[in-house]
């Protein structure tokens, strides 16, 4: 099916559950619109490196595959944030703005942060939120990457070092191994479907069947960063909180605009506590990594199918919206949100 066709039946079946809001209703998932099980929760952590530092190196492969980076190229942006960072988020206590956002340690080299160590004194104009991202740290390694003659003759560690001027050039060739590990180990299932799932029925109701109804429609879209408002995709796609903000405006017929921050929606009043053994279809979950404070990947669960609880989400980079499984969020910390209704009880896992 191509997307045009996927897109005309996403739109009928969200015309027939809006139809009748009130009733139980059964939702029929088609096998044929992009459904794919993505693991790429917390639970992936390659052998020999931790949640962070996976999460890390999976991002620099999610944006090299959206980017149509050759492995050359995806191999030398896993050296130099081995080299750097030990693929870690660095603050830096020269830069004590930095110290605000999320990172997994602090280092003092010069006004170096992140991943990639940018230097927040050469390329820090658009703001240390933008630097202490890793995901924007790696389209700047890739922006380096474009812009750099013949690197595609080039070994990874010699265009690591063309890319990060490091004062210690041969330290690049020492993390060829573990590159080369992590993009066999993680690379397989970044943009690729990893499997389909089979048409399956989730009961579903009201406020929560309308709210899967507006997500799906956009099922196989970009994950884009950024992506997404009220009225659907902005920039080709959407990221995580850019689909659940779209789904709730949609489902509440334009009544609650929702932030477009996940640890901002997950505090917004409107949004109930939900106790995870009350957890319905439609409910929102946030998802904070262990040692946070702020959420970082919200999705829309979706039910059981096939006998796995499974979320509707945009995941990451290289992988479009659809279907993941519940069970790759394990090791994280989950906040469930109703909107649309009130329910007893409340707190969170």
């Amino acid at each position: 099916m191509n997307r045009g066709s996927a897109l005309r039946l996403g739109i009928a079946l969200a015309v027939a559950v809006l139809a009748v809001p009130l009733l139980l209703i059964l939702v029929v998932i088609p096998s044929d619109g992009g459904c794919t099980n993505q693991t790429v929760g917390a639970a992936s952590t390659a052998n020999g490196f931790t949640a962070n530092q996976t999460s890390i190196a999976r991002t620099a492969i999610a944006v090299g595959r959206q980017r149509h980076i050759s492995d050359t190229g995806i191999t030398a942006a896993l050296v130099a944030a081995g080299t750097e960072s030990d693929f870690r988020n660095l603050a830096n206590a020269n830069v004590p703005e930095s110290l605000r956002y999320d990172h997994d340690a602090v280092g003092d080299d010069h006004d170096s942060v992140g991943p990639w160590q940018i230097r927040a004194s050469l390329h820090g104009t658009d703001g240390i939120a933008g630097l202490m991202d890793p995901a924007q740290q790696a389209h700047w390694f890739y922006d380096q990457l474009d812009a750099l003659p013949g690197w595609q003759t080039m070994t990874p560690d010699a265009i690591a070092q063309a890319i990060e001027r490091s004062a210690v050039p041969d330290a690049y060739a020492r993390q060829i191994d573990r590159a080369t590990h992590l993009l066999a180990t993680i690379g397989a299932s970044i943009g690729i479907p990893v499997a389909a799932c089979a048409v399956a029925a989730v009961d579903a109701d009201g406020f929560g069947a309308a709210v899967l109804a507006a997500a799906r429609r956009w099922i196989g879209y970009p994950y884009v960063w950024g992506g997404g408002d009220e009225n659907g995709p902005t920039s080709g796609g959407f990221d995580c909180s850019g689909l659940v903000l779209y789904a709730i405006y949609q489902a509440s017929g334009g009544h609650i605009a929702l932030p477009h921050y996940t640890q901002a929606q997950q505090d917004d009043p409107r949004g109930a506590p939900v106790d995870r053994a009350d957890l319905r279809p439609g409910d929102l979950i946030y998802f904070t990594s262990p040692g946070q404070n702020d959420s970082h990947h919200v999705a829309i669960y979706a039910g059981t199918i096939d006998g796995d609880e499974m979320v509707l989400q945009a995941p990451t980079f290289g992988v479009p919206v659809g279907y993941g499984s519940l069970s790759g969020w394990s090791g994280e910390r989950w906040d469930i949100r109703r909107f649309g209704g009130a329910v007893e009880g409340g707190t969170s896992p």
